[in-house]
């Protein structure tokens, strides 16, 4: 992983698969219902283009799909610049092909150039920065000759599940809310209890943002979900989860980390966490006030004791915690671990760009369907037409981040309905929480205006 201590002596290679906990995840553990959505996950396949916060002008970002060129040139009038590569160009003829492809799916360090990395020179190393350590990352690195080591496959598996975070708060001396099961019986017996108490969450060891997180809300549907674990294992799966009551949170938030190989660790930052229902829906810096009540509570100290067992346990990287605090001010310091980068790690790589000019960014995204024949260089030029595209000379507007989330779907080969389905993410900018709703709301006009539906 990346130094922060070396980052100005090295250059990076930036790329990664967003949603690594499928490829960690055993595949012989039972699962929770879900509804296939391809047009899901093609956008999320296309999401490793909001790693170009954490680039550099030496860096080198690789993408699944090609960053549009007019938000390149975007990016370069705000002073932003890297190398980029991408696999497939979803303006080009070929695109089509290429999107209905197996091998689109696949992790992109199966599908970058192992020759397209300079060879190693010991004045000027290039380092591998993964979004997370996947098996394919691992056999990238063991082919090209990077800089930096990476954390062993099994341990980033190992510290990710959502069972060693529970047994790293019982470990810690932290109250720990979570109940493993290890059977449908066992879902049925604690998830009845729990009842008793109100709603809880059935969470999937590798669930992540909504997905493989269920809530429970009545007996009738635990009985069916029951019913559904206990064929998967007469089938031989193995059913593990953790329960959780639903808890009465007042905020949620997370704090980004670098820990080094040598114990040593290093606070990013801490981000509010804006969600929707159980869903990520964005991340704000938080504010000093918030930061010093953490303090004061021991939040700091209580993951430090955290990141010492992660080092112990034999890994090093980055970390986000997922935290909250509840509404009759109780803190829970660990609501997950996510040993990767992160979305506030993101947003917080891009408020250092905004601080230059003394502003602070929300870093969101709005979820839309696509009307017939839309390019992503109009929705820039409506944006400058409503002087709503952020520029250094104005003290709030909008920041588009990413073309491929938002088109993937629309073009040829991802055309799977009469409105294609897109996320628009955006970093929305402003002094003021006021501010940034108000531009928020200009940006849904903008696109209503372009004839895109906007869902939330």
């Amino acid at each position: 992983m990346l130094s922060s201590k070396s980052a100005v002596a090295v250059r990076k290679t930036v790329m990664g698969t967003f949603d690594p906990e499928t490829r960690w995840r055993d595949p012989l553990l039972s699962m929770l219902p879900r509804i296939p959505d391809p047009e899901r996950d093609r956008i999320v396949l296309c999401m490793d283009e909001l790693l170009f916060p954490l680039c550099g002008p030496n860096d080198i970002l690789y993408s699944r799909c090609g960053i549009d060129e007019v938000l390149l040139d975007y990016f370069a009038r705000l002073g932003v610049s890297f190398h980029h590569h991408s696999v497939v160009d979803l303006t080009s003829p070929e695109a089509e092909e290429a999107l209905r492809s197996q091998d689109f799916a696949s992790c992109i360090f199966k599908l970058a150039p192992q020759d397209g990395i300079p060879s190693f020179n010991a004045d000027k190393p290039y380092v591998l920065a993964p979004y997370a350590v996947t098996e394919e990352a691992q056999e990238y690195a063991g082919k090209v000759v990077f800089a930096n080591p990476l954390p062993d496959l099994a341990v980033v598996k190992r510290v990710n599940s959502k069972l060693y975070h529970h047994r790293l708060l019982e470990d810690t001396g932290l109250h720990a809310y979570g109940t493993p099961a290890m059977s449908a019986e066992e879902v049925e017996q604690y998830g009845t209890e729990l009842l008793l108490k109100g709603a809880f969450l059935i969470k999937d060891l590798f669930g992540v943002s909504g997905k493989g997180n269920l809530l429970i809300e009545s007996p009738s549907l635990l009985k069916r979900i029951v019913s559904y674990l206990r064929k998967q294992e007469e089938a031989g799966s193995q059913t593990l989860f953790l329960l959780e009551p639903l808890l009465p949170k007042a905020a949620d938030f997370s704090s980004q980390w670098l820990l080094e190989s040598d114990g040593s660790r290093e606070l990013i930052s801490v981000q509010r966490m804006i969600n929707r229902q159980q869903n990520y829906g964005g991340s704000v810096t938080a504010e000093a006030a918030f930061v010093n009540s953490l303090e004061q509570k021991g939040y700091f100290r209580m993951l430090e004791v955290a990141l010492r067992e992660l080092h112990l346990d034999g890994y090093f990287g980055y970390v986000c915690f997922d935290s909250m605090v509840l509404e009759g001010g109780e803190l829970v310091p660990i609501v997950e671990v996510n040993a990767r980068m992160s979305m506030g790690l993101i947003n917080a790589h891009l408020d250092r760009l905004l601080a230059g000019w003394s502003l602070k960014g929300w870093l969101t995204y709005l979820s839309v369907a696509l009307p017939d024949g839309f390019r992503f260089d109009r929705l820039l030029q409506a944006l400058e037409d409503e002087q709503l595209l952020f520029t250094p000379l104005r003290s709030s507007g909008i920041m588009p981040l990413s073309s491929g989330t938002l088109t993937v779907n629309g073009g040829p080969g991802g055309r799977s309905s009469a409105k294609p389905k897109g996320r628009l993410y955006v970093s929305v900018i402003g002094q003021t929480e006021e501010t940034r709703e108000v531009a928020l709301e200009r940006l849904k006009q903008v696109l209503h205006d372009l004839s895109v539906t906007v869902f939330h």
